[in-house]
């Protein structure tokens, strides 16, 4: 994930995203699959999670999937930054 995002469709277009809608609808795929992009970019992150963390997270992941790849950036984006020792 990267960003930031001015549109919607900036963030429709990711690959990520894609591969998302790409998947039936009406199956349960495409929250299983937001929830796994979330999921990613905070382990990624570093960030642990507890029961509620868990809860709240697929609770987000059922939002539109751009949603979700915008929420997924700014974690990433934020770790890169640490990363790097810049500014918060």
């Amino acid at each position: 994930m990267t960003g930031p995002f001015d549109t919607e469709q900036q963030a429709s277009a990711l690959p990520e995203v894609r591969a998302i809608t790409a998947l039936p609808p009406g199956t349960g795929q495409w929250k299983a699959a937001s929830r796994g992009m979330l999921t990613e970019a905070l382990a990624a992150a570093g960030v642990e999670l507890g029961v509620y963390d868990w809860r709240i997270l697929s609770w987000l992941a059922g939002w539109e999937d751009a949603t979700c790849a915008v929420v997924a950036g700014w974690i990433t984006r934020a770790a890169a930054r640490d990363r790097k020792g810049g500014p918060r």
